[in-house]
């Protein structure tokens, strides 16, 4: 009932102008909003493109190899590939405009839906049915993959040798995710990034906005739903659903979720990845802010809150499955939720407000 991604995606979080208050005036028009485009464009959304490409098609070999030669070696092999495959994407995954807004649905839909249905699943393997002519997107995709490798680790391998099709599954889903970052990434290599760089207004359709936006909506699904709808925190729930974690076959639940955090935060600091936080070059949400009234203000409010979440994510092992966690009722998780939720004001309503970017999406927070 709860399923992430194609229904939360489609029915709450549609683009489209929501209630909130429209921000005030055209706030920060002295700064370069062409040369942060720029530096986004060319420093962060194209290299870490570029990155998720080559793990999946690294994948893509190695599972070749494993349908040739399916061994405790090879899917070994392979599944340490996909955990590659798998946090290359926490990285991607918030610039799902532009090219990533395809003609049946957004990247982020179509490859990595997460809760999967593993029922359906298993009745399109015993059809035989590879074609993916349908709306159920929680049976294709990154996930999907991880059930087919993760499930049972002691009879994975022969199950695919008992059901050679489940292998010819396996393959076409990876070719989707190639196929489909390969889609994407060309355009944002080819004439989509000049057309998103000059596109330097801050009005609903900029690409500052765009990016602002999808910055937004991404750490809400993250507090929302790779945390709060496992934890038990959404509307109509009357307890926690351990299941429905990314990552939940793997066990890299907790690891995941830290990487999407750092990825989110790296965006608004203006940085592809942790170990670039030292460059003096960088341009992002921050600088943007530093030039607009009370910005400073907010830069301090901001930095301080991330670091509390960071703090907290900290204290947690990452080797542990957020799952477990849930089951054991684990008080981080619960302080976790609060100091997320308590960032909304900072990086939404505050943001939003100073910038003078709108929101563009329609939100189940309430604010």
């Amino acid at each position: 009932m709860n399923k992430i991604v194609p229904s939360i995606y489609t029915l709450i979080f549609l683009f489209v102008i929501s209630s909130c208050d429209e921000p005030a005036g055209p706030a920060g028009q002295a700064y370069d909003r062409t040369s942060m485009l720029e530096f986004t464009t060319k420093q962060t959304i194209i290299p870490l493109y570029e990155d998720m490409y080559e793990e999946a098609k690294r994948f893509d070999s190695t599972l070749q190899i494993f349908a040739i030669s399916p061994s405790n070696e090879h899917i070994q092999k392979l599944r340490n590939q996909w955990r590659a495959l798998a946090f290359s994407w926490q990285y991607v995954v918030m610039f799902d405009f532009g090219p990533a807004q395809m003609s049946d649905g957004s990247l982020f839909q179509n490859i990595g839906t997460f809760p999967v249905s593993a029922g359906k699943i298993e009745s399109y393997i015993t059809a035989k049915d590879t074609l993916f002519k349908n709306f159920d997107r929680d049976t294709r995709g990154i996930y999907s993959l991880e059930y087919l490798l993760f499930k049972d680790s002691n009879a994975t391998i022969q199950t695919f040798i008992d059901q050679p099709f489940r292998i010819a599954y396996a393959q076409a889903l990876s070719k989707n995710i190639v196929n489909r970052i390969e889609t994407v990434l060309n355009q944002w290599q080819g004439s989509f990034s000049r057309t998103f760089i000059e596109n330097d207004g801050a009005q609903a359709g900029s690409s500052i906005s765009d990016l602002y936006n999808a910055f937004v909506y991404h750490y809400e699904v993250l507090k929302n739903y790779n945390l709060g709808l496992p934890i038990g925190k959404r509307a109509g729930q009357l307890t926690s659903e351990p299941m429905k974690v990314e990552g939940y076959y793997s066990g890299y639940s907790t690891a995941l979720l830290k990487a999407k955090f750092e990825a989110i935060r790296n965006l608004w600091f203006g940085y592809a990845r942790l170990s670039l936080l030292t460059s003096l070059s960088a341009k992002g949400f921050k600088e943007y802010l530093n030039s607009v009234e009370n910005g400073p203000r907010l830069i301090i409010d901001t930095e301080e809150q991330w670091n509390l979440i960071g703090t907290v994510l900290q204290s947690i092992d990452a080797n542990l499955p957020l799952q477990n966690m849930i089951m054991s009722k684990d008080p981080q998780l619960e302080q976790l939720y609060v100091e997320m939720t308590k960032h909304t004001r900072f990086i939404k309503s505050e943001m939003s407000s100073l910038l003078g970017i709108s929101i563009t999406f329609a939100s189940s927070d309430g604010d």
